[in-house]
């Protein structure tokens, strides 16, 4: 079963006519016919009463039709919380950081994020580097943020600034 199939069911339980519903989504009206016999064989029942004037649903159509309507919608609903998190309008991010950045970089840094992304939750986690890596590695986190050199094989990384350690005496 295809989410065609669904469609193409709700436009001929709405318009109660195979002609109208096919007119409605475009589509040829012996197109639309094949698809929704497609469904109902695939189901094993008949979705529609077609011996009238009018296309009616049976009582198994009606169940189904119900179901099919929610369906359609929650699927709607993920296509926009998706799109809400590509956009990054929505959504989480998991952060580790070592204690030495967490100490002064953190505050700059997530009064920055939470107002340039207020709809994403950020979680701030402060861990040794080798726990941090391990919990990057064993996706317990999304980014961390620690001291460059040598990490895991499947740890990528990217400089993000570089630091001048003075001795005072």
């Amino acid at each position: 079963m295809l989410l065609r199939h669904i469609r193409y069911l709700l436009a001929v339980a709405e318009h109660r006519n195979f002609t109208r519903a096919a007119e409605a989504l475009h589509v040829s009206q012996p197109t639309l016919s094949q698809q929704v016999k497609q469904l109902e064989d695939s189901l094993g029942a008949p979705l529609f009463d077609r011996s009238g004037r009018t296309v009616r649903l049976t009582d198994a159509g009606e169940a189904y039709v119900r179901y099919a309507r929610r369906a359609l919608q929650d699927l709607e609903a993920a296509k926009r919380a998706m799109h809400d998190v590509q956009d990054l309008q929505r959504g989480s991010l998991r952060l580790g950081m070592t204690p030495t950045f967490i100490t002064y970089l953190a505050g700059p840094l997530l009064t920055r994020f939470n107002q340039r992304y207020p709809g994403i939750a950020l979680s701030l986690e402060e861990m040794t580097q080798d726990r941090l890596e391990a919990a990057l590695a064993e996706d317990r986190l999304d980014l961390g943020i620690a001291f460059a050199g040598q990490h895991l094989p499947d740890i990528d990384s990217q400089r993000l600034f570089e630091e001048s350690l003075s001795l005072m005496v």
